[in-house]
Parts: structure tokens; sequence; C-alpha cells
């Protein structure tokens, strides 16, 4: 695999492209430094020298605990100040970079970026604006949080209902005939369909195939000493080829049934009689039917409570049977509202 010199970018005088192996920077003669990160220019080429292979294949350097200063993986004590390595000094990492990761491949900026400030001024913005709607947010739950209040019974309201449903016949068709139908007429129609095989047609496909693998270059490695190599991985090697295949044939086969037509009678739903009043004494509609062909049929019934606060301001609000009986006028209940005066009807203990 292939080893290509890396280079490093001077963070003192900024001097770009120093040589990976070098410890200083040739500019100024700054030490490299430990957040100096390496990396490869697209136009790097290959390296052939033997002793330059040597020192690629020698390992990561190491940093020198002491002084901070990189050291060659072959120096037993650095080269800046001559403490002695041992377990304290760390070697640079190796990493491995694959061509869809760029993320490691150039160094960060070592400059303070002008559009640094106008990312200050949206967080600013960003920061009033959440102010400004949790500021919202706190004002709405004040205004229209539940508030107690009391209020006065001024009146009682009610309203009793009853279906009047009549019996009617219907012509219906279905593929059952119901026991309290009478026939009109029975035909054979198509109930469904059902899939059957009569054979098979012979088809072409084109299918792709793998055949095999080939070694791809996929990224590099850095070698934390300045040096790069070749990173290569197994590609799938796929071929094109055309098959004879079987595809089944089949008919849609209909399956006839009886189908019935049919008169029944059903009761349906003809008015709603009400009746209301202002009063304690509720009723359900009378209503005389003019044979056994009609019927009463589902009740319903509401109760109103009319109520007025200390302001002489009213309101309604639907209450069980029993609770409406129960109350008199001149009882005082608790209700709830919101600092706009919205009604949000009787307190939990009072319904």
């Amino acid at each position: 695999m292939a080893i290509r010199m890396g280079r490093w970018d001077c963070p003192v005088c900024g001097l770009k492209g120093n040589r990976g192996p070098d410890t200083h920077c040739v500019g100024c003669g700054s030490p490299r430094g430990k957040e100096v990160i390496f990396y490869l220019p697209e136009d790097a080429e290959e390296v052939t020298d033997a002793d330059k292979l040597q020192q690629a294949k020698a390992g990561a350097d190491w940093r020198c605990d002491y002084c901070g200063a990189d050291n060659k993986a072959t120096n037993i004590a650095c080269q800046a100040c001559g403490n002695e390595r041992n377990q304290e000094d760390i070697a640079r990492s190796e990493k491995v970079i694959y061509n869809h990761d760029i993320s490691e491949q150039q160094p960060p900026p070592t400059y303070t970026n002008p559009a640094d400030n106008k990312a200050r001024d949206r967080r600013k913005y960003r920061l009033v604006v959440w102010s400004f709607v949790l500021f919202t947010v706190v004002a709405l739950w004040y205004i229209f949080k539940p508030r107690p209040f009391e209020v006065e019974v001024v009146g009682h309201e009610w309203e009793r209902t009853v279906e009047i449903e009549q019996h009617l016949p219907f012509v219906e068709e279905d593929w059952q005939l119901p026991a309290n139908a009478r026939l009109i007429s029975q035909r054979q129609d198509v109930h469904h369909y059902n899939q059957v095989l009569v054979g098979y047609q012979k088809k072409t496909r084109t299918v792709r195939i793998q055949t095999g693998t080939k070694q791809v270059k996929c990224g590099k490695k850095d070698l934390g000493n300045g040096y790069f190599e070749d990173v290569y991985c197994n590609k799938p090697v796929y071929e094109n080829r055309t098959e004879t295949y079987e595809e089944p044939v089949y008919k849609q086969v209909p399956v006839f049934q009886t189908k019935y037509k049919y008169e029944i009678y059903r009761w349906t739903l003809d008015h709603t009689a009400k009746a209301s009043g202002a009063d304690k004494q509720p009723v359900f509609p009378q209503e005389t039917l003019p044979n056994n062909n009609w019927r009463e049929g589902k009740r319903g019934e509401t109760y109103t409570l009319i109520l007025q606060d200390k302001d002489g301001k009213q309101y309604r609000e639907q209450v069980t049977f029993e609770f409406w009986q129960q109350k008199n006028k001149g009882d005082r209940l608790q209700a709830k509202h919101n600092a706009l005066g919205g009604f949000y009807g009787l307190s939990e203990k009072g319904k």
C-alpha cells in the first residue's frame, strides 16, 4: 500500500504546507505543537525513498509530557528538552479516514472568523425571541387560568324529547333473505371471482449477480507522524445476466350465487317531539299516534341552571337532573372564570 507525505500549517506564523515529518515550522522555527492536525493534499506524491518509508513505518510520533514537543517514534529522549521518554509521554493517535469522511482531512482554522460576530448576533436574536415567547406564554396562562367566583341560581330550564318512528316498507337486495322479509324476486348474479391457474408463460429478465470482488482505494490512514498510508477496501463486482423463467397465468372465474330482492319493514325516524319549560316540573311530550305503525323511540333530556354573578351577568350551565332538581332559586354556588370574564362552568364540587 502506497505511503504519501502529509502537511501541517503553523499556528504561530500561519505558514501553510509544512512537511508532515518536520517537527518545527520552516518559517518561524516554532515547534509543531499538540493542536496541529496533519492533512494530505490531493496532489501528494507516493513516497519511494527507503529512509522516508522506514521513518513512516516506525510508528506514531510521541509528545513530551514536560515541554509538549513532538518527537519521532525512534527517539528515546525529547529532542527539545532532553527528558527521557516514559509512560507519561503519549503517542499521537493513528486513525483511518475514509473517502466519504472529510471531517478530519483539513486542520481547523487558527484565526478568528469575522462570521463569528454574525453567529453571536443570531444567538442574541434567538434569545430575545424565546424570551418574548416565554413571556407571552406566562401572560396567557395568567389571563386564562381558572379563577373561582360565586354565582346565584336565578332560574331553571328543561327540555325533553321523544323520537317518533314509523314502520315503513323498504325494497332491498342482498345475498341473504331476512326471516321477516317478503320475497319479490331472485336471480343468479356474480358474487365474486376466483383466480384459477391456467398455465405458465416463458419470459426473460436481466438480473444483477455478484461475480467476485476487487480492491479499491477507499481512504487513507493517518500514521500519526506526518505520513499517510492508502487504505483499500473490497468492492463487489457485478455482472448483468439474462435468465429465462416461467410466469404463472391466471384466469378470473366468476362465482355465481342467488341474489334476493325483497320488501322489509323497518322502524324509521319521522320526527322528534319536544317539550320545554322554565319551571321544575319537567315532562316528556305526549303525542297521539295514528295507529300501530307508529311508536315512540329514543328519549332525550337536558337540564339547565340560570346563574347570575354579583354584577348581574348571567350564565347558563347544563347539569345532571339530580343536581338541577336539588338547587333552588337563591342558592349560591362556586364557579370558575378567567381574567377576561370567560365562563368555565361550575366547579367540581358544584356539579
